[in-house]
């Protein structure tokens, strides 16, 4: 990400949850209205002109990606409130709108929006223009994953550690290296149970068919034309391990075909996953 710039990403996904919601049939699979609203005016238009590019193959994968991740951390976020979680936190949330939805459990427990500096500071910007109420239990803690301590700067914002999180962390593992990675994992670890991490991860090449493996790169070229580079890939069995050593006591691999199974089949409007692209759930 270019210094004093928000992501590109973190827009384009955005724009994506949008366009699901402009384009795709029912029922939605994440329903979320204010994607549009933070994106400002000009975007039925915008939509319109992009007509072809969102109808191909790359782009009905990518936006259904986007949003499975989203509805399936909203649906661990509930059931974790349940288990008694009293704080979540959005790691890396780009233009995230679930602490802002008015029928999203995000509004009953104490929120945390972490994410880069500048990505943050523009997303901030585009709620004030959409005029969208900050919640008095919302706060927004400014980290760089690379080099600023996620405990220190969450402390300072007044995360409790004594006290069970709910992480949703999309679409930023694969831009940090390993050790980054296992950073955060071991952070949460450490927290009172029943915390819980959900994230997505870019699968290793050893996971792949050699269809699969050229898709990737095609990938992987793009986003680092965008200076966004994958840094981090794994086989859903090492991951899982990893987890488990530094503390989580039970794993879920929420994988392709059973994001598939619970959201896509019977569906007419094309939306369907890419494998590269998956889904881990730890508790601690």
């Amino acid at each position: 990400m270019e210094t004093g710039k928000h992501s590109y990403m973190a827009e384009a996904s955005a724009y994506l949850r949008a366009v699901h919601m402009s384009l795709d049939g029912q029922p939605k699979i994440l329903d979320d209205p204010l994607a549009a609203t933070l994106l400002g005016p000009g975007l039925d238009k915008k939509i319109d002109d992009d007509g072809e590019r969102l109808a191909s193959a790359p782009l009905v994968k990518a936006r259904s990606l986007i949003v499975m991740r989203s509805r399936f951390a909203e649906e661990e976020l509930a059931a974790a409130i349940e288990r008694g979680v009293t704080q979540y936190v959005v790691l890396g949330a780009g233009l995230d709108t679930s602490p802002y939805r008015s029928n999203h459990p995000a509004r009953q427990v104490q929120t945390f929006e972490v994410d880069h500096p500048d990505t943050q500071r523009w997303k901030l910007e585009r709620l004030e223009a959409a005029g969208v109420r900050l919640r008095d239990n919302l706060h927004h803690v400014p980290v760089d994953f690379e080099t600023d301590s996620l405990a220190e700067q969450l402390a300072a914002s007044g995360f409790d550690h004594n006290a069970p999180a709910f992480f949703s962390w999309l679409g930023v593992s694969y831009y940090l290296n390993r050790d980054s990675v296992l950073d955060v994992f071991k952070f949460v670890a450490g927290l009172p149970a029943p915390s819980q991490i959900v994230f997505d991860f870019v699968m290793g090449d050893a996971e792949l068919n050699d269809t699969e493996r050229k898709a990737m790169k095609t990938i992987t070229e793009f986003v680092e034309r965008y200076g966004e580079p994958w840094l981090c890939r794994f086989g859903p069995t090492e991951l899982q391990q990893m987890l488990l050593d530094v503390g989580f006591s039970k794993t879920f691999y929420f994988s392709h075909a059973l994001a598939t199974q619970r959201y896509f089949d019977g569906r007419e409007d094309g939306l369907h996953l890419d494998f590269t692209t998956q889904m881990m759930s730890a508790i601690v």
